[in-house]
């Protein structure tokens, strides 16, 4: 059984993953593969939680789970998340390979914002701002580098000595000018925002951002964290992974449909839909959210893509 490491898996091509994801997501929309939602597991103190994504796709004859653990807190050389995936046959049921999940989560999540940017935003889009600094901010910006010819990053992390490193690294990485974002208002100056943070409140207003701007929201995958406002939310074409993942595990949609000020309706399509050719933009002025709480289907299109060119090689 092969055990892919996390080098192995960051040398996928982000373009191949997120020609993967294209056709994930229209598995997933169709319903041509099964994807339970997630089971979550909190520890007594709430300093961590682990959590169980099953996955199995009929036509490629797999299974998947993913693994992982979130503890916020951790300071190096413990990473926010660890775990492994296992992929297995589905036609003997041999298992086939072990993957490090930490890194398979941060390229199908890039990926997956990649796709959803290629398909939403202005194709003239050129400034990109993200929330956060960590791995998964990292995968954020090569998504969208990958789909549009991106010229400035604005960053904004938890600390000034994160921005700058984060910026020192991407800057190296793609030779593309970085710096801090200073203020929530210059998101006015920016065609696409990745949010990739675990933050409970909203990061910013409707009035921060300029007409046209698209966004991709990654970071937030429990009912009472939300990186956007219901203002914004209101305010968008909002399009996400899997409508029931979304409406089940997204603080966004979670808090205002329980307090009766939104509901399920809002909602315009899932990314696979727009895959298979729902119209997406509707204006240059329009305002797009792809909001991502993760799917499992990623991740088994991901463990696939590796298991079959090993098998190759």
């Amino acid at each position: 059984m092969k055990n892919f490491e996390a080098d192995e898996i960051n040398r996928v091509p982000m373009k191949v993953a997120i020609g993967l994801m294209r056709e994930a997501f229209q598995m997933l929309s169709e319903g041509s593969v099964k994807v339970p939602l997630r089971t979550v597991m909190e520890t007594e103190d709430k300093s961590g939680l682990s959590l169980f994504m099953p996955s199995y796709a009929p036509a490629w004859n797999l299974f998947g789970l993913k693994m992982v653990t979130v503890f916020p807190g951790n300071q190096p050389p413990n990473p926010v998340i660890q775990g492994k995936m296992i992929l297995m046959d589905a036609v003997h049921g041999q298992p086939l390979a072990t993957l490090d999940a930490a890194s398979l989560t941060a390229l199908r999540t890039g990926a997956a914002s990649g796709l959803a940017t290629e398909l939403l935003s202005r194709p003239n889009s050129s400034s990109l701002a993200i929330f956060g600094t960590g791995a998964q901010a990292r995968t954020q910006v090569a998504g969208v580098v990958a789909v549009r010819k991106i010229t400035r990053i604005l960053v904004k992390g938890t600390t000034p000595k994160k921005e700058e490193d984060f910026c020192r690294l991407i800057s190296e990485e793609y030779a593309i000018p970085c710096e801090s974002l200073a203020a929530p208002e210059n998101l006015r100056e920016v065609d696409v925002v990745c949010t990739a943070t675990t933050s409970a409140v909203p990061l910013f207003k409707l009035a921060h951002l300029k007409p046209g701007t698209h966004i991709n929201a990654v970071g937030s995958y429990k009912p009472h964290l939300r990186e956007l406002s219901e203002e914004v939310i209101r305010s968008c074409r909002l399009v996400v992974d899997q409508r029931a993942a979304v409406l089940h595990e997204a603080g966004e949609l979670a808090i205002p449909i329980q307090e009766g000020t939104l509901t399920p309706d809002s909602i315009y399509a899932e990314l696979g839909e727009i895959v298979a050719g729902k119209a997406g933009r509707q204006s240059d002025q329009e305002l797009t959210v792809f909001k991502s709480v993760g799917n499992a289907v990623q991740d088994l299109a991901v463990a696939r893509y590796l298991s079959d060119n090993e098998c190759r090689a």
